[in-house]
């Protein structure tokens, strides 16, 4: 490895202004290839921006800015709860599982793992670089940060990753070369995830001198995924991108894109390392002068007081470090008790056979896949009216009638992704209720209760819906975005 080891001259202000432009750079260049897999061909911005998009990677570290300023105390799982049902209000995979659990009134400390297919996704490995500033320097301290935001909507995976760059940059902010960072950030990266045998096998190719995209290959082989956001694959392509840019910026945030995937987060998360290690003025202007320093905020984010500019960012995020510890997170010593489906709101009653069973929306019971049928009352409410999105996703097929009729006949074997915003189309349909009440009734090609096969139904906003129109607390303040015919 011969990235230019960092110097105690470049002060810190520097370093997280630095960390901020990379990010921004970096997010900037992946987003118009997020969710390609095949391997891209960049060489610059394309478009080249006029102004910087709005991107989740910052925009939740928005959030928790505000919130850690208006806050005193430690930060705790409900206090984080309370900041994700107040401010977040996009529905995208692990986002829209979150919020629909918290507000059914699932345990802030189980909301990511309960009923949650995309626990180990990137949306919390994305959000390391506030906690890496406000820590300090401290490793701990900068662990629990990342324990604390990620297990909101995530699992152990995408607690991992969101562990890992958490430590590695904090250490990186404080002038410790990247190579030792590493190390450390390994030792804290839980050894039976499948995110540590990615970065092991990563660094492994590396040192033996693996050619780049060799290795690129290689990982695809052990670890290629068909949720192109699948955080063990992603997180060892940023270390991928860091090891193989060999210190030089623009290489490093290419190959964070070119590499595929979820690229707006490998190459942001890669960009923001850099930046954090050689400061803003070692930063080529050739990538930082075409995005200017704005911050834009999408509509999903509500109700804070967003810095304007990097320089903002900076000023505000380093004041923090001063709380840091006032602000020490109390971790929950053990998860909570999932309280009975049946007594959550939302939770409807299914045919399957000769049982009626507690539901909600998504994976379907193994009692329903074993028989592969089921049937229920849909009732929507107050949304008469109002375009839904309903998918009837099944690894080997399944079809869905409404009233009778056929409006899903998902075919075997498509991508078993059950995102409302992303499922596959052929397994999904747009329908406007017009009466109070409707029979749904589903059938699996396959009776297997072991198989993949989920349901969902979405507002005109893609929010999760509730099946028996229950009005639940902490509906999302977006537009709709839904149009007849998605």
């Amino acid at each position: 490895m011969t990235i230019l080891t960092s110097t105690s001259s470049i002060s810190l202000e520097n370093r997280v202004l630095g960390g901020w432009w990379g990010k921004s750079a970096g997010g900037t260049l992946g987003l118009p290839a997020e969710g390609r897999t095949e391997r891209q061909h960049y060489s610059f911005y394309d478009p080249v921006p006029e102004v910087v998009p709005p991107n989740d990677d910052l925009e939740l570290q928005l959030v928790w800015l505000d919130r850690m300023e208006k806050h005193r105390g430690p930060l705790t799982v409900e206090t984080m709860a309370d900041a994700w049902l107040s401010h977040i209000h996009y529905m995208w995979d692990e986002y829209g599982r979150c919020r629909w659990n918290l507000r059914r009134g699932v345990p802030a400390a189980l909301a990511g793992v309960f009923e949650n297919p995309f626990a180990s996704s990137m949306g919390s490995p994305i959000r390391s670089e506030i906690w890496a500033i406000v820590a300090a320097g401290n490793v701990d301290l900068a662990e629990k940060f990342a324990r604390l935001d990620a297990m909101l909507d995530h699992g152990a995976e995408g607690i991992a990753g969101e562990v890992f760059f958490t430590v590695l940059q904090t250490l990186v902010l404080s002038g410790v070369p990247l190579e030792d960072a590493l190390k450390e950030a390994l030792t804290r990266t839980d050894v039976a995830t499948e995110t540590r045998h990615g970065l092991d096998l990563i660094l492994a190719l590396h040192r033996k001198g693996t050619e780049c995209w060799a290795a690129h290959e290689a990982l695809l082989r052990a670890h290629r995924h068909e949720n192109f956001t699948h955080a063990p694959l992603n997180v060892a392509l940023t270390l991928w991108a860091l090891l193989y840019g060999d210190g030089d910026f623009g290489e490093t945030i290419l190959l964070g894109v070119n590499g595929g995937y979820d690229t707006d987060c490998t190459a942001a998360t890669a960009g923001a390392t850099l930046g954090f290690l050689y400061g803003a003025h070692r930063l080529p202007k050739k990538w930082t002068v075409p995005l200017g320093d704005g911050i834009a905020i999408g509509e999903g984010i509500i109700g804070i007081d967003a810095p304007t500019t990097l320089g903002q960012l900076t000023e505000r995020s380093l004041a923090l470090r001063a709380r840091a510890a006032e602000l020490t997170p109390l971790l929950p010593e053990k998860p909570e008790q999932v309280p009975a489906l049946a007594s959550l709101p939302g939770t409807i009653s299914i045919a399957g056979g000769n049982a009626r069973i507690a539901w909600s929306n998504g994976e379907l019971p193994p009692e329903i896949k074993a028989e592969g049928k089921a049937a229920w009352e849909w009732t929507p409410g107050a949304d008469i009216g109002k375009p839904f999105r309903l998918s009837a996703l099944a690894r080997e097929g399944a079809r869905l009638w409404i009233d009778g009729k056929l409006l899903i006949d998902c075919p075997a074997r498509l991508p078993f992704v059950p995102a409302t915003h992303r499922c596959p189309h052929e397994s999904a349909a747009v329908f406007t209720p017009s009466k109070d009440s409707y029979e749904i009734r589903v059938e699996l090609n396959s009776a297997n209760p072991w198989q993949e096969a989920s349901i969902l139904l979405a507002d005109a906003a893609l929010h999760i819906a509730p099946w028996n129109g229950e009005a639940l607390p902490h509906r999302a303040h977006v537009s709709d975005q839904l149009k007849v015919g998605q």
